[in-house]
């Protein structure tokens, strides 16, 4: 059976343990990191869908999508909130689907999911360096040098599975974004966290 958009928001908003945590136990190779992050958030790659599907419910920055007003980060609380009885992501039906049929979910809580980083990395990737927590803009363009570095101390990380293919300024990574780029982006994260699942599974 196909994992649905509202499965991930329920387990977000339950406070289990999350991905990094879920991978730890089971994997020598993971647990021996001293910090970890997940590698694509769900969060950041749906509010890119909402600017790409939605455009009118939204206000997009250089480095942000917030509400239509400008007001207000569109975050989990935001895209969780209850209206007219409903959550509020439920409202991004079409965004939903998309995301369904591209078999992020099916991957999103994997191994490959998960990569070490350095002291304060995983809150800077997030909504600090307005990179929507992609790897490929925070590593492959922001901070290469940093990633170079990472990729020494960590070898069996196979953190040289990300490629340049979308290492760009956020605005410009933002201005290409259309339908069919968006959906060819989704198959690329899908990717790239297989094939690290099992280069990392492979080394177990």
């Amino acid at each position: 059976m196909k994992k649905k958009v509202n499965s991930f928001f329920e387990w977000k908003k339950s406070k289990e343990k999350s991905i990094e945590e879920e991978n730890c136990s089971s994997n020598s190779i993971i647990s021996s990191w001293e910090k970890k992050d997940v590698l694509y958030s769900f969060i950041g790659l749906y509010q890119i869908g909402i600017y790409v599907y939605y455009p009118d419910a939204c206000k997009r920055t250089n480095y942000t999508i917030k509400s239509s007003d400008g007001k207000t980060f569109m975050g989990l609380q935001y895209l969780t909130e209850i209206i007219d009885g409903k959550p509020r992501f439920e409202q991004f039906d079409k965004l939903n689907k998309v995301i369904e049929k591209s078999h992020l979910l099916d991957v999103i809580h994997s191994s490959g999911n998960v990569i070490p980083i350095w002291p304060g990395g995983n809150i800077d990737k997030g909504t600090r360096a307005g990179c929507f927590d992609l790897p490929d803009i925070y590593f492959g363009y922001k901070y290469r040098d940093w990633f170079e570095l990472l990729c020494m101390k960590y070898p069996l990380a196979h953190l040289e599975c990300l490629n340049d293919d979308y290492a760009f300024d956020t605005k410009e990574f933002l201005d290409r974004m259309n339908k069919r780029t968006y959906k060819e982006f989704l198959d690329h994260a899908v990717a790239i966290i297989n094939l690290r699942k099992d280069l990392l599974e492979e080394k177990e």
